[in-house]
C-alpha cells in the first residue's frame, strides 16, 4: 500500500507518516525508524560536486519531491512462490506489511537497525539521504526468514516494477538466513513495457544478515526503462563460516547508482562479489563496492566486468577496508571494462584502506577498446564485423554470466546482452 499523507501536509512529513502507521496498524517500532531516517532526510543536502562518493554524479532533470507522490501500488511487486516444504519447516517468504503481522519478532530485530540503521550516518560505503529516503518511504519489498540448519533448494525472486509519470517505488527488503541455514534469493528491478519510456526513479534498499555457516546466493538484476533513474543499496553482514555469493548485472535506466557492500563480522567468512554492465547511447553507470573486513581470516574476492558505446559512461569505486584485527585477509578486486567507441569513458577508482599488518590485498583495473588483430582474425575467418564483435563480447562476458548458476537467469541475461549489442549497428 502506498504511503498516504496527511490532508494539507507536504510529501515526507512526520504527520505524514505517523498517520499512515496510525491508519494501516503498522507496528510502533516501524513507524518510528521511518520517523529517524525522515529526521536524518531532512537535514542531509542532496550530494553534490564536493562529496566524492556522489561528485561524479550528473542527476539530470531527477525531481525527487515529485518522486515522493504516488498512485497507487497495485501490481508493482511480484514474489514467487514459497514452496510447502519451505513452509512447513517455518521459513518465511513475503511482503514487509505481511511480515510486520506475522513474524514482527524478526523485524524488529533486524529491520533498519543493523545493516542500515534508521537515522544514522555512515560513513563507509553510506548512500546518505537517499538511504533515509528509502527507510522513510519504503513499500512492498520482501522479507526472507530461514530458520536455523534449513535448505531452501528452489530460488526466491522478488519482481519490482517501476511507476509511470516519474513516480518513484521504495522497496525495502530483508534476508535473514539463521545458523547452518542456505538459500538462493534472486531481486530484479524492471519497467513494463508500456512504462518503458517513463521518467521513474527506483530507490530500493536490501539488508542481507548471514548466521554462522549460512550460505546464500543473491542475484541482483537491474534493467529499468532508459528514462529512469535508479539509486539501490544492498548490503551484506556475515558471520563466522559464512558464505556470501552475490552477483549482479546492470543493464537499464539512464541513470544508475548502485550500492554493494560486505561487512566480515567474524571469522572465515567468504563473499565472493560479481557483476556485469553495459551502457550504450548515453547512460551513465556509478557502481560502489566496499569490502569491510572486520575479523580475521576471512576471504572476499571481487570481478566487475563492463562495456559502454556510444556516448557511455561508466565510475566505479572499490574499497576494501581492513580494520586493525582483521589479520590473515585475503581480499581481491578487479574491474575490466570494454570502450567501444571512441566518446565511451570509464572512471575506475580501486582503494585499500590497510590497518592490518598480516594480510594480501590486491586490485586492478584496465579499460581500453578490441584488439584490433583479434578482430581482424575472426574476419578473416569468414566472420562479419559484427559477429566477430558479437563473439568477442560474449567471451567477455561469459565469466561473469555463469557465476549467476541459474539457467533461468543466464539465458535471459544472454539475450539481453545480445540486444545491447545489436543496437550499435541500428
Amino acid at each position: 500500500m502506498s504511503i498516504e499523507l496527511a490532508v494539507g501536509t507536504a510529501p515526507l512529513t512526520m504527520e505524514g507518516i505517523a498517520r499512515h502507521g496510525s491508519k494501516t496498524g503498522e507496528p510502533a517500532f516501524l513507524t518510528d525508524r521511518r520517523l529517524k531516517a525522515l529526521a536524518h532526510y531532512n537535514v542531509t543536502p542532496m550530494p553534490g560536486r564536493r562529496d566524492e562518493i556522489w561528485r561524479r554524479v550528473e542527476f539530470g532533470d531527477l525531481n525527487v519531491d515529485a518522486a515522493t507522490v504516488r498512485g497507487p501500488a497495485d501490481g508493482l511487486s511480484i514474489l514467487s512462490p514459497l514452496s510447502n516444504e519451505a513452509r512447513a519447516r517455518n521459513v518465511f517468504w513475503g511482503s514487509p506489511e505481511q511480515a510486520a503481522k506475522e513474524h514482527a519478532a524478526v523485524l524488529e530485530k533486524h529491520w533498519s537497525t543493523e545493516v542500515f540503521p534508521a537515522g544514522e550516518e555512515n560513513r563507509f560505503g553510506n548512500g546518505g539521504k537517499f538511504h533515509s529516503l528509502n527507510q522513510a518511504l519504503w513499500e512492498g519489498g520482501y522479507v526472507f526468514h530461514a530458520p536455523a540448519g534449513v535448505e531452501v533448494e528452489l530460488p526466491m525472486h522478488a519482481r519490482f516494477f517501476t511507476r509511470p509519470g516519474g513516480d518513484g517505488v521504495f522497496p525495502h527488503n530483508l534476508i535473514v538466513l539463521e545458523e547452518g541455514a542456505s538459500a538462493t534469493i534472486i531481486e530484479s528491478y524492471e519497467s513494463k513495457p508500456e512504462f518503458e519510456g517513463d521518467k521513474a526513479f527506483c530507490c530500493p534498499q536490501t539488508e542481507i544478515v548471514l548466521g554462522k555457516g549460512a550460505k546464500l546466493r543473491y542475484i541482483l538484476l537491474q534493467n529499468i526503462g532508459s528514462n529512469a533513474t535508479y539509486i539501490g543499496a544492498h548490503r551484506a553482514h556475515q558471520h563466522a563460516d559464512s558464505r556470501l555469493t552475490f552477483v549482479s548485472s546492470h543493464l537499464g535506466s539512464a541513470l544508475a547508482k548502485s550500492f554493494i557492500a560486505t561487512v566480515m563480522l567474524e571469522r572465515k567468512a567468504h563473499a565472493y562479489l560479481s557483476g556485469l554492465y553495459y551502457g550504450t547511447g548515453s547512460q551513465k553507470i556509478h557502481l560502489d563496492t566496499y569490502q569491510h573486513h572486520i575479523a580475521p581470516e576471512c576471504t572476499t574476492d571481487l570481478m566487475f566486468k563492463g562495456a559502454l558505446d556510444h556516448k557511455a559512461r561508466a565510475v566505479y569505486r572499490g574499497m576494501i577496508r581492513l580494520e586493525n584485527d582483521a589479520q590473515k585477509t585475503d581480499a581481491y578486486q578487479q574491474n575490466r571494462t570494454l570502450l567501444l567507441s571512441d566518446d565511451a569513458r570509464v572512471d575506475s577508482i580501486p582503494g585499500l584502506e590497510i590497518l592490518a599488518n598480516d594480510v594480501r590485498c590486491t586490485h586492478g583495473a584496465t579499460a581500453g577498446q578490441i584488439d584490433p588483430a583479434i578482430l581482424f582474425y575472426l574476419m578473416s575467418r569468414g566472420l562479419s564485423s559484427f559477429q566477430a564483435k558479437k563473439m568477442i563480447m560474449d567471451g567477455f562476458f561469459e565469466e561473469v554470466i555463469l557465476r549467476f548458476g541459474i539457467e533461468s537467469v543466464t539465458e535471459p541475461l544472454r539475450r539481453e546482452i545480445d540486444a545491447k549489442i545489436d543496437h550499435r549497428n541500428s
